[in-house]
């Protein structure tokens, strides 16, 4: 009995155990399940593949004509009647405005006497005008070398040359040797000049220096020299003018005749050379250049007098045109404005991260607020290089030419879309799929090889080109590699991936916490088959 009971005691103690133990291995199994189901719901799957990237600029503005005419007269009038409006559609000769008449004769009688001025100037000009001339001296000298020859024009060789000869003033040259012992001065030597000799005379002795000069009638500027004393030769040197002068002159014409010639004696007075063909003078240019255009505005305040009116220069539309007042409208004063052409044009502000993508030559589209189901081309035409700061960020101008139609009207407003630049068929990656640690990039590669703590292998990747959606992939992942990317968990908490020291992705974003795809012209395309799971 004894036994009986001993045994069923320990009957009673394994069956408890084993009642608990089981338990305990259900709830773990439940809690590998509860894990599984969590870890499921913690990420979602994509498959890399290929698409199109497309980066842009974009900005707004207001639609305008490219270019602008100005109406402006090169001398005073007074609008007495405005024929247009601004906005107005006028045509090449259509009058735009009338203006005062006996105000316009007074101003054509005062040019009228200008005129006369400038021609009686020009009249007296031609009479003192001399074709041809004999330029001469106006110092006693020796020429040492010559620039111009016949057949020159003596100011091109002016131009050349900065001179037309090189003359000696004072009748000495002179050669700087070392010292010569046993000579002091004033003291006489020989100086042998090519196959020459002539006497030189210490002028001065500076240091262990010895100055000699000896007449300008030898040797030629730089020339080599030779000093001999009792019939030895103790140095040379090269020889120089003593005081060298070079000759200018501000005439014109064609040189016939020259009367200079390298170590001729000459004095004030004596001939230079003979030009012909001697231009007229700047002062008569400058008079006749005047007198066409006194002649011209004449004719052209004339014309005025004669129909009283302003008109259009071309086809186009009326911006801004002066009232009429009794006022006198100054010379040169816009007294219209018109915009003309077909060629019209929007300036945008870029944000100053953005403007140095921006340059001349580039693609555009651009969206008009008014005209639905249809973009215009343009082509960026100007690239402002000076900022204007507001609230912190500085903005560029940019300036756009619309190929446009006639549906198109001033002031219109617009979307414009600038092309930076576009790949195709290139790797894609999900920006939401990229983590950041220690200024790398990274993701989660699906494996079965990832560790217990991490949803999958750790890769580093290399981006290129990238929009707000999508970055080009350079390096780190292949075609039909399936990423994990983290996502808001079924209890709405953030689930957080990472190893010690790596980067956490934290991603909260909408109800199914997937990356959004691409969508319209400048976001990229899948591949067939590519995508989430």
């Amino acid at each position: 009995m004894k036994k009986l009971l001993k045994w069923l005691l320990i009957l009673a103690v394994l069956g408890t155990a084993g009642f608990f133990g089981y338990r305990y291995y259900q709830s773990r199994q439940a809690a590998a399940v509860s894990a599984g189901s969590m870890a499921q719901s913690a990420y979602t799957e994509y498959t890399i593949g290929r698409g199109n990237l497309s980066k842009t600029v974009t900005g707004t503005g207001t639609l305008s004509i490219a270019r602008v005419e100005e109406l402006a007269l090169p001398y005073a009038v007074t609008v007495t009647e405005t024929l247009v409006e601004e906005g107005d559609t006028v045509t090449a000769g259509q009058a735009l405005l009338r203006v005062d008449s006996a105000a316009l004769q007074t101003a054509i009688d005062a040019l009228q006497t200008e005129l006369d001025s400038t021609e009686s100037e020009i009249a007296s000009l031609a009479d003192d005008y001399v074709r041809a001339q004999y330029l001469r001296l106006n110092m006693d000298c020796r020429v040492k070398e010559v620039y111009i020859q016949s057949g020159d024009y003596i100011e091109e060789v002016m131009a050349q040359k900065g001179a037309i000869a090189l003359l000696s003033l004072d009748g000495l040259m002179y050669v700087d040797v070392p010292l010569i012992e046993g000579l002091d001065i004033l003291d006489e030597m020989s100086v042998i000049v090519g196959s020459r000799t002539t006497t030189g005379t210490v002028r001065a002795i500076q240091g262990n220096t010895m100055s000699i000069s000896f007449s300008d009638e030898y040797g030629e500027q730089q020339q080599e020299v030779s000093i001999r004393v009792k019939g030895e030769t103790v140095a040379t040197g090269n020889c120089y003018i003593h005081v060298p002068y070079l000759l200018t002159s501000s005439a014109q014409g064609y040189v016939e005749l020259v009367s200079l010639e390298p170590g001729a004696r000459k004095y004030s007075g004596n001939r230079i050379c003979y030009l012909n063909n001697i231009p007229m003078s700047a002062t008569y240019d400058a008079l006749q250049s005047t007198r066409s255009a006194q002649q011209a505005q004449l004719n052209q305040m004339k014309s005025l007098l004669e129909t009283g009116v302003l008109c259009a220069t071309e086809d186009g539309v009326v911006s801004s045109v002066v009232a009429a007042s009794a006022t006198q409208q100054e010379a040169y004063a816009p007294l219209a404005s018109l915009y003309v052409g077909d060629e019209k044009e929007m300036v945008i502000s870029v944000d100053e991260l953005d403007i140095i993508s921006v340059s001349v030559g580039q693609k555009v589209d651009v969206a008009m607020d008014a005209i639905e189901e249809k973009t215009y081309p343009a082509t960026v035409t100007k690239v402002s290089q000076i900022g204007t700061a507001s609230g912190g960020v500085t903005v560029y101008n940019v300036t756009l030419t619309i190929e446009g139609d006639e549906r198109l009207r001033f002031g219109m407003n617009g979307t414009a879309t600038i092309h930076i630049q576009e790949l195709n068929d290139v790797l894609l990656v999900p920006l939401t799929a990229l983590n950041t640690s220690r200024g790398q990039s990274y993701v989660w590669v699906k494996s079965d090889t990832a560790g217990d703590d991490e949803p999958g292998v750790r890769t580093v990747v290399e981006t290129g080109l990238s929009d707000e959606d999508y970055a080009q992939v350079v390096s780190g992942l292949n075609e039909g590699d399936v990423i994990l990317i983290t996502r808001e968990a079924t209890d709405g908490k953030t689930v957080n991936f990472g190893g010690a020291g790596g980067g956490m992705m934290n991603f909260g974003g909408g109800s199914s916490g997937m990356p959004s795809m691409p969508s319209g012209g400048n976001m990229p395309s899948m591949p067939s088959g590519g995508g989430r799971r």
